[in-house]
């Protein structure tokens, strides 16, 4: 069977807010569809700044983001929209849409109502109780897991990507896990699915790929086992990791050695 072509590719993807300072540093690599793929680093590794590259939100300074093998900025925000759903760490909704409201927002994008891809998500997501209540007024986590419904119904009909950043940033450990989850099903269903994650074992746990970013640049991309190791991401974070069997398929990740104080 041949191999699929990258849904997005990143050629030596170069951008920064100052032109003094790249944010995102010679980054080169390919987003497959039918896998799910972990996008980590620390803080101010450039990850939402990728991300935001791939939506055709910013312009490479140089390099290029192709999406379907045309250049993503080429694309009218419609097309775009109609390929790509994304779920930003957090949503701002000005007005009182129910959750259902925010939910069907992303079938706009196909087009069409979509009420069964709607009804789906509200039932895969768990919110069929929350589902007539006032977004805003539903908890952060909740919040998020009313976003990732719309992405999901945005995907339903053209839809090739989901990026996702921080998904897990305001959800419970059930809902950590149960999300993570639903994004290995959506990528089973042929999407490509990339996920920013700060919690290494959820990606342990769940990655079929991983990106690993520091201070702009791509350290490593690759399956999910040749990326998260200690060898790889000890010199990243700054502190020393070991990989221990939790028993299951997967190792785990705990830190070795102590961390040293470096806010005194």
């Amino acid at each position: 069977m041949a191999t699929p072509d990258p849904v997005i590719l990143c050629r030596q993807t170069r951008f920064g807010y100052d032109r003094s300072r790249p944010v995102v540093d010679g980054v080169d690599a390919g987003l497959m569809p039918g896998r799910l793929t972990a996008l980590v680093g620390p803080n101010a590794a450039g990850k939402t700044t990728l991300l935001r590259l791939m939506l055709g939100l910013l312009r490479p300074w140089s390099g290029s983001v192709q999406l379907g093998g045309l250049e993503v900025t080429s694309l009218s925000p419609r097309i775009r929209s109609r390929w790509v759903s994304y779920v930003p760490q957090k949503a701002g909704v000005r007005f009182a849409f129910t959750a259902r409201q925010v939910i069907a927002m992303g079938a706009h994008a196909q087009g069409a109502a979509g009420e069964e891809a709607i009804e789906q998500a509200i039932v895969e997501l768990a919110l069929a109780e929350l589902a007539d209540r006032v977004y805003n007024e539903l908890s952060g986590g909740q919040q998020q897991r009313v976003m990732i419904a719309r992405a999901q119904v945005q995907s339903a009909g053209g839809g090739r990507v989901m990026l996702l950043d921080e998904p897990g940033s305001h959800l419970d450990l059930h809902h950590r896990h149960s999300t993570m989850q639903r994004l290995r099903t959506l990528s089973a269903r042929g999407l490509a699915v990339l996920v920013v994650l700060h919690d290494l074992d959820l990606a342990m746990r769940y990655a079929d790929d991983a990106w690993l970013m520091d201070a702009g640049r791509l350290v490593a991309a690759g399956a999910w086992d040749r990326v998260l190791t200690p060898q790889l991401l000890e010199p990243v974070y700054g502190l020393g990791l070991q990989a221990l069997d939790a028993g299951g398929a997967r190792p785990v990740l705990t830190v070795a050695s102590p961390v040293r104080d470096t806010m005194q």
